[in-house]
């Protein structure tokens, strides 16, 4: 525990790196599934998001806030509800707005084959 905060600094430094790195390269789509390094990407970033549950650091709280890290990701993955006023008195529709689906379960499929 003595070391753990510096430790999370790093993971939390080497994760924006990776962020930095990937949105700097453009990716040719015709070349793109060529790339034999790339392989093994998706089981490793999968058991880094498992890590963090089964570990349950998801439960921790983050930013400085009561919020804990599981929330904040559900948070940015489920759609939010908007209310609007109509015409109508005392009258609120509400209106969920588009969320595109996320590639994230085929992933998880792919990790299964």
């Amino acid at each position: 525990m003595e070391h753990l905060g510096l430790d999370i600094k790093n993971i939390k430094e080497s994760l924006s790196r990776m962020e930095k790195y990937i949105l700097s390269k453009d990716i040719d789509g015709n070349k793109a599934n060529n790339i034999k390094n790339f392989e093994g990407l998706s089981k490793a970033a999968w058991e880094f998001i498992t890590v963090l549950y089964t570990s349950q650091w998801d439960s921790l709280t983050v930013d400085g806030t009561n919020r804990s890290f599981r929330n904040n990701v559900k948070s940015k993955f489920s759609p939010q509800v908007v209310k609007k006023a109509t015409k109508f008195k005392n009258s609120n529709i509400s209106h969920s707005p588009y969320v595109s689906a996320l590639p994230l379960p085929s992933l998880q499929n792919q990790l299964r084959k």
